[in-house]
């Protein structure tokens, strides 16, 4: 799995594990378990991570696709005569 920004994944899992942090300093919580708790917050948030820049990838492909199809539509009107368009010199 691809993150592109990894930093934020990291920023998000210390963001959902912050609550935990005056029962680790009181000793309510032990260090163990607050560990795992934030391996299993990184985990999540980078599953999450991924998911959400799959789904940026797959519009922004679509996007650029949609653009493409569009600027050769439009070339193609330009070329034909019946439409105003001038031919290529090596067409008339």
């Amino acid at each position: 799995m691809h993150v592109r920004r990894p930093e934020l994944v990291l920023g998000a899992a210390v963001a959902i594990c912050l609550p935990m942090v005056p029962g680790i300093l009181s000793g309510n919580v032990n260090t163990t378990t607050a560990g795992t708790r934030f391996l299993g917050a990184l985990v999540i948030c980078w599953i999450g991570g991924s998911v959400i820049g799959w789904i940026i990838d797959r519009y922004t492909a679509e996007a650029r696709r949609s653009q493409v199809v569009k600027m050769l539509a439009a070339t193609r009107r330009e070329r034909r005569p019946d439409a105003g368009g001038a031919l290529p010199p090596d067409q008339s």
